[in-house]
């Protein structure tokens, strides 16, 4: 049943994020033509006042207008992908649990943790490819002398922290955002007890929980840090060697893990045992 609740929670989002995608993706392909034309010769920005530059014709004057247009467009489709991928969020969660799709959603033969899980798989699954969107419309606009150096500066990462680094990293980041987003459903459902003011209420909540989620992750990061690194006074990020990166990021994943359950079986209990649809 979770797969067929992945299934139908895709196809509800799909409709939103492809065309997106597809947009942000051809307007970075328009801005490198505009930006790195073959035409435009770039020995003149470094030339002397008295050679003639070809940048004062009209048809360069409508370039350069052109040109800061539709990149001034790709930065507002680059901001707009992750608002947007952050409304779809909540607004699915909120839409579809609590509000008048609610009724039918909870008449299903599923358990409440299976709601929570399907939608918190599937707005990981957009958070992934929003990034990746974005990384690839990035990579359209890089000139190709700097997209060949890219390669070596994942070498020289590597190298710094090793194999084991890169995947205690990506398991840290990966379980920031399944924090990030279950303090979202966390606070819509703490809002959501009250029959007035909610999405108000929600925000609060949301600050709320946030506030006090940060108090514990560093009380709880400080005290390990100090088991594991002894003295820990004077010491920064900068000065930590490979193993102690890697022990600390590993320290901050695991925590940010628990907090992650602990706010997932909250959210559970707020559907199985306070759900106000009214």
């Amino acid at each position: 049943m979770l797969g067929k609740l992945m299934k139908y929670e895709i196809k509800a989002t799909a409709r939103w994020f492809l065309p997106l995608y597809g947009t942000m993706l051809i307007i970075a392909v328009i801005n490198r033509f505009t930006l790195f034309s073959p035409y435009i010769e770039y020995r003149y920005m470094y030339a002397e006042p008295s050679v003639s530059l070809p940048g004062n014709s009209f048809f360069s004057v409508i370039r350069g207008i052109m040109s800061a247009l539709m990149m001034f467009i790709y930065i507002m489709m680059f901001v707009g992908l992750f608002v947007a991928t952050l409304i779809v969020t909540i607004q699915r969660y909120y839409r579809n649990l609590l509000g008048d799709e609610g009724y039918l959603m909870f008449t299903l033969p599923v358990k409440s943790w299976q709601h929570i899980l399907s939608k918190l798989l599937i707005s990981m699954l957009w958070h992934f490819l929003s990034s990746i969107a974005a990384i690839c419309s990035i990579l359209v606009l890089i000139p190709g002398e700097a997209t060949a150096k890219i390669p070596d500066v994942f070498k020289r990462i590597t190298e710094l922290i090793g194999i084991h680094g890169i995947i205690i990293l990506v398991l840290a980041i990966v379980s920031g955002l399944v924090f990030s987003i279950l303090k979202i459903y966390t606070a819509v459902s703490l809002g959501h007890l009250f029959n007035k003011h909610r999405l108000l209420l929600s925000f609060v909540m949301y600050l709320g929980i946030e506030a006090v989620s940060q108090f514990i992750f560093m009380l709880l990061t400080i005290i390990a840090a100090e088991t594991v690194f002894k003295p820990w006074k004077g010491i920064s990020l900068f000065m930590l060697n490979a193993d102690q990166f890697n022990c600390l990021f590993g320290i901050m994943a695991i925590l940010t893990a628990l907090l992650s359950a602990g706010l997932f079986i909250l959210t559970g209990y707020l559907l199985n045992r306070k759900l106000n649809l009214e």
